[in-house]
């Protein structure tokens, strides 16, 4: 294999090399023109922080399923989306905490995925027929097309591992049902894409296995599609682990199912499709900050809709049982993509466009690699100029104060056209390597004129590790930061010594109120009006020194919490200084940006999260934990309750000496815990258990054990058999003209 075949020409393995090597430096385009490209949004303010959080826990022993000093973000099993179940996430975790900067472990990570991405789809597109070096040149535009880069890989960053996984799902699960590859290969590419953290993730198995299923069915492969039955059960019963617990919590968060509607919001339409090819076409789509896209998300590849006019459709009836199931796969994606803004849990539709071009991409690697052709090449010609002037003028019309960026593109794409027709004509070998560069230019052109994602948040963050460990120095936590996210500073990184949004104090050992969170926690939101990136308006300053309580009254919201510094933006609460403080409080800092109150006298249980009890209760804390409080407790002849500055997660139970007792929420989202009358030196011990696992782990083990039963029987009995000719189904390789190999 790694020797030249017969003819001089490269091993099997060049073409995914060079993949590989084309792939990493497109991904390095976007950091020319921002340094912090994949740090940017969520990923600034969730993802790499908590997965820097999580690296260092496994870095020190600890699998963290629950960290509450992340607050609503720190139910990680729940939240589903950091994939506490995929040994690959849990590795990329690893790395990010032992790399000295958030931004450069975000590039190295992503572009990882990247790739993966990218060697999938080739895989793929050459299970499907297509050639080595056309597959290259296509597959090679879809990391960077314009969702997958400018949202997937910059900010949402559990969209691109669910999706970076699918391709090599896809390819593996139609090889197992031609008798080709063990199908305990299919249950461990289907267990890192189930355990990846997304839905979409999950929904994709789903809609690869109907589609492969329909390829055997086609084909009158049955003992394939039994194969393929045992083994997607097996997947689906990992997604157990994955998505019950967020199931079973979802109740006391905001996310519960969104039902069947449609508000527009990020829904794309054909007309945004059909100009696919253009690089500068901004949709003008109802995104998170208004009206229009800042970036071109529906963008897929310059070569898309000019390669159109000349390639050889008839294959595509020549062999439409082969392609029933991609056929299956496009037309769902694309009906998801153009349909209502919410099914059930999956919102923005613009989310299933990448998943088009996926399916989109393949077909065209396989009508490339059966040849272009060139007869009456000047109408062809006509057609594709005509093709790119029309996709400029829609363009033009959704963003007609930027002609002169469309313009330039428009150029850039006519002139490509027009070299590629004198290489087709006269050295097409080469059609491949211009389709490549094409992509580099355009994708270049489009880093220098939008370098950045505006439709979301924009916060500029520090990223290395030294300047955030540098707010431990700053704060001593917990801290419950008053701050609103808009309007922040032009430039927000004046702010960045004071403020931290999301999950980034965590990253610098600071436990924040303000950790972020993907399902929330409702009660909790409402009472200091936080939203998910941990901003909040000015009520929650107020709410802070307010009494709270129900079974355990408290004087005010910060004793509640276990708070010892409450940092104000100057901006979202003006006359935060002039409040009148309780005495064992001060005001230590006034300035232009920031308003500073600190504790100033030791918390009653500094070794524990119990935060209050009811007169005549004693307590002597005997350990704490993430997950485990011990106490030693003495009540009086009335009983009386226990407050914990923990969110009162589904999971929590509490004993009295081994028996249980009520766990209740506040009203505002905190853990109370009631005791029995007359107890003298009892042992009491609050423990989160995550919901959910009980029953999801016993279904992870016998997924596991019938896949593996499965596998070891395919082997023996592949061993014993001789394999026909015709388990291979229904797969044609169709040889390339003109050179393209």
């Amino acid at each position: 294999m790694n020797a030249p075949t017969a003819g001089g020409q490269l091993p099997r393995w060049a073409p995914p090399a060079v993949l590989t090597a084309i792939v990493v430096l497109l991904a390095m385009v976007p950091l020319a023109g921002n340094p912090a490209f994949y740090f940017w949004d969520d990923s600034e303010v969730a993802f790499l922080p908590t997965w820097h959080a999580v690296g260092k826990d496994l870095l020190s022993g600890t699998w963290p399923t629950l960290r509450p000093d992340l607050w609503m973000g720190g139910n990680l099993a729940a939240e589903a989306q950091f994939g506490l179940w995929s040994p690959v996430n849990l590795t990329a975790y690893v790395l990010v905490a032992l790399l000295p900067d958030l931004a450069l472990a975000a590039a190295v990570v992503k572009s990882g995925f990247m790739v993966l991405l990218a060697l999938g789809t080739y895989g793929l597109a050459r299970d499907y027929g297509a050639a080595p070096w056309p597959t290259v040149a296509v597959v090679s535009a879809l990391p960077v097309a314009g969702f997958t880069l400018y949202y997937d890989a910059s900010m949402w960053s559990a969209g691109l591992l669910a999706f970076s996984w699918l391709p090599l799902f896809w390819l593996v699960a139609r090889r197992t049902v031609r008798g080709e590859l063990n199908p305990g290969v299919v249950f461990a590419v289907g267990y890192l894409l189930m355990t990846s953290g997304s839905p979409y993730g999950a929904l994709g198995a789903f809609i690869v296995v109907a589609a492969v299923a329909v390829d055997a069915l086609v084909c009158g492969n049955r003992r394939g599609l039994v194969r393929l039955a045992v083994v997607s059960a097996c997947v689906g019963l990992v997604a157990a682990v994955a998505f019950l617990p967020f199931a079973l919590t979802v109740d006391v968060g905001w996310r519960e199912s969104q039902g069947l509607y449609n508000d527009r919001f990020y829904v794309p339409d054909l007309t945004m499709l059909a100009a696919t090819s253009v690089p500068s076409y901004l949709p003008y789509i109802t995104s998170l900050k208004g009206g229009g896209s800042t970036v071109p998300m529906t963008y897929s590849a310059w070569f898309v809709v000019p390669l159109l006019p000349w390639l050889r459709w008839r294959l595509l009836s020549d062999r439409a049982r082969e392609f029933a199931g991609l056929g299956l796969v496009l037309l769902t994606y694309l009906a998801l993509t153009i349909g209502p803004s919410n099914l059930w849990l999956f919102r923005f539709p613009v989310r299933f466009v990448e998943y088009v071009w996926l399916c989109v991409l393949v077909v065209l690697a396989v009508l490339l690699s059966r040849g272009i052709r060139t007869d009456r090449w000047r109408g062809r010609l006509l057609v594709t100029v005509a093709l790119a002037l029309g996709g400029t003028y829609l363009a033009v019309a959704a963003r007609p104060d930027l002609l002169a960026i469309h313009l330039v593109g428009t150029g850039v794409v006519l002139t490509l056209i027009g070299v590629g027709a004198v290489v087709l004509l006269r050295l097409p070998r080469a059609v491949p390597a211009l389709l490549v560069a094409g992509t580099g230019v355009l994708l270049a052109l489009q880093i220098a004129w939008f370098p950045e994602n505006r439709d979301l948040g924009i916060w500029y963050s520090p990223s290395a590790v030294d300047d955030l460990e540098d707010y431990a120095d700053r704060y001593e936590g917990p801290v419950l930061q008053v701050a609103a996210d808009w309007p922040l500073p032009e430039d927000p990184r004046v702010l960045w010594d004071d403020i931290r949004f999301g999950s980034l104090a965590a990253a610098g050992g600071v436990e924040s109120i303000s950790g972020y969170t993907g399902i929330g926690y409702e009660h909790f939101s409402e009472t200091l009006c936080l939203i998910h990136n941990g901003s909040t308006c000015a009520d929650a300053f107020y709410a802070a020194w307010a009494p709270v309580g129900d079974a355990v009254p408290v004087d005010r919201l910060v004793d509640a919490l276990g708070v010892r510094t409450v940092v104000v933006l100057t901006s979202t609460v003006p006359e935060a200084a002039d409040q009148d403080l309780p005495p064992e409080w001060t005001l230590s800092e006034v300035d232009d940006y920031v308003t500073v109150f600190s504790r100033t006298e030791p918390l009653p249980w500094p070794e524990s999260r119990l935060a209050a009890t009811t007169d005549g209760v004693q307590v002597d804390v005997v350990s704490s934990t993430r997950t485990v409080e011990q106490l030693r407790v003495t009540t009086s002849a009335e009983g009386g309750a226990l407050l914990f500055s923990r969110l009162a997660w589904p999971g929590y139970t509490a004993t009295v000496d081994g028996e249980q007792v009520v766990v209740e929420s506040s009203s505002e989202g905190l853990l109370e815990v009631s005791l029995p009358a007359d107890l003298v030196d009892a042992d009491v011990v609050v423990q989160f258990r995550v919901p959910g696992y009980p029953i999801a782990i016993p279904l992870l083990i016998v997924g596991v054990t019938v896949a593996a039963v499965q596998a070891v029987a395919v082997r023996r009995a592949s061993s014993v058999r001789p394999r026909h000719g015709s388990a291979s189904g229904s797969r044609v390789v169709i040889p390339s003209t003109h050179g393209t190999q």
